[in-house]
């Protein structure tokens, strides 16, 4: 028998150490009939975690991302929609901003971007790890370009003047158009350079292949808005109308997003990458940062959360990174290390520590959300978060989770941070060259 199979005398060994464990069957007879979370769950989260702070900000209504992986831009949506009603003083309570219009551009900027690698990699073989990396996954809803680069290329607008279509309720259908467009485009591209056409003459037929998915785009979410006139009342009961609005227009009067000062900060506390230097990923580390690869500051976890102390008694809310599917209650919305005692409930060893629980992917951010509130003890050290998410007011808490400050040290994987608030000596680390990452 090979040594590393599992043979028989060990399986009858193992049945023999199973009929033994006592309380391993009597997990299992409560697992039969019950979800593991309500079973494991600590009883004391709620005293724990009062739904309390000294720093609150009115959430106005929780937005809800439905089946779709955009978070990303929920976030500054929210932050710009505060603002926005902040701004004008409108009455409406739950007033929207349009998280369609910037989804529309957001994808045929990653149609492009994958075109761009198409083009690129078009003299390597069909079966190089790069070309098979990006043909696997042409496109997802997920925030790998970037909201910042969207909103300053296209503005924003209210719901308004450019409301959801039914396909943002669960956006796989509309993925998966395009990547078969995507893909196909893909082989169109590759066989022309095989047959003797040059990059330049790829990149004019691409403008042709762009052309296509801007259409498919419009059939699924309209047409966005070039101009838009924005009517609303305010608090005070007059009408308002502003007319011939533009959307870069629009979001540079109204939605207080400024762009010059917010940096995107990754928290990487494995051994490969120091603190306080600049990095950015891409399958191209030739080019150097290019549009699709910005760079990004790795910071300490504890100087990150003093930034977002300081923003937040500050006005400003503070968007995040992390994994939520760790330590979590969606249903009751805790968020909290010791939340669910696992390691007692399965008689295993199964926790582990900075930066191991990085370098082994034990943790790996996943989802991106608000700060919308913090609890300061009589130290001014934070002790619990309030947390908006973008899942609708039926989740956790009015749409929100309370997380432990024990929590934001173990599953905070990155943030966006007012360089304002950021030491000096941190800051200077910006003129620097950046390192690729290459994953």
């Amino acid at each position: 028998m090979n040594k590393y199979e599992i043979g028989l005398d060990k399986i009858n060994a193992y049945r023999d150490h199973w009929s033994k464990d006592v309380q391993g069957h009597l997990v299992s007879n409560a697992l039969s009939r019950n979800l593991m979370d309500e079973l494991v769950m600590s009883r004391n989260a709620k005293e724990e975690l009062p739904f309390t702070f000294s720093i609150d900000y009115d959430s106005d209504g929780v937005c809800d991302q439905m089946a779709s992986e955009r978070c990303w831009s929920f976030t500054y949506i929210n932050i710009a929609r505060y603002n926005v009603k902040k701004a004008l003083n409108i009455a409406e309570r739950n007033f929207q901003m349009s998280h369609a219009y910037i989804y529309f551009y957001d994808q045929l900027e990653k149609s492009n971007q994958f075109l761009n690698k198409v083009i690129k990699t078009a003299d390597r073989p069909l079966l190089d790890k790069v070309v098979q990396k990006f043909l696997s996954r042409p496109i997802s809803d997920y925030g790998y370009f970037g909201f910042i680069p969207l909103a300053e290329k296209y503005g924003m607008v209210p719901k308004s003047a450019y409301p959801d279509s039914l396909i943002v309720q669960a956006t796989m259908p509309m993925t998966r158009i395009l990547s078969m467009k995507l893909r196909h485009s893909a082989k169109v591209l590759r066989d022309a350079y095989g047959n003797g056409k040059t990059i330049d003459e790829l990149i004019a037929m691409k403008d042709g292949i762009l052309q296509d998915i801007y259409g498919i785009l419009c059939r699924f979410l309209g047409e966005p808005p070039k101009v838009f006139d924005f009517e609303f009342k305010d608090r005070n009961g007059q009408y308002h109308c502003l007319k011939d609005q533009t959307p870069l227009q629009f979001m540079k009067d109204y939605c207080g997003l400024d762009f010059d000062n917010l940096i995107e900060v990754d928290y990487l506390p494995n051994s490969r990458y120091e603190f306080n230097k600049m990095y950015y990923y891409t399958d191209f580390p030739e080019d150097g940062p290019q549009y699709d690869s910005r760079p990004r500051l790795n910071m300490d976890i504890a100087d990150i959360k003093k930034a977002a102390v300081e923003m937040l008694k500050n006005g400003e809310m503070v968007i995040f990174g992390s994994d939520p599917r760790m330590f979590a209650s969606k249903k009751y919305g805790y968020m909290d290390q010791k939340l669910f005692d696992y390691e007692s409930f399965f008689g295993t060893e199964l926790m582990m520590e900075k930066p191991y629980s990085h370098d082994y992917k034990w943790t790996v951010g996943t989802h991106m959300m608000l700060f919308n509130g913090v609890n300061l003890d009589g130290n001014g050290n934070p002790d619990r978060w309030k947390v908006q998410n973008s899942y609708g007011q039926a989740m956790g808490i009015d749409g929100h989770y309370v997380m432990s400050d024990e929590w934001f040290d173990m599953f905070i994987d990155g943030a966006t941070l007012d360089k304002r608030f950021i030491p000096a000596e941190i800051l200077a680390c910006l003129d620097k060259e950046p390192v690729p990452i290459s994953d």
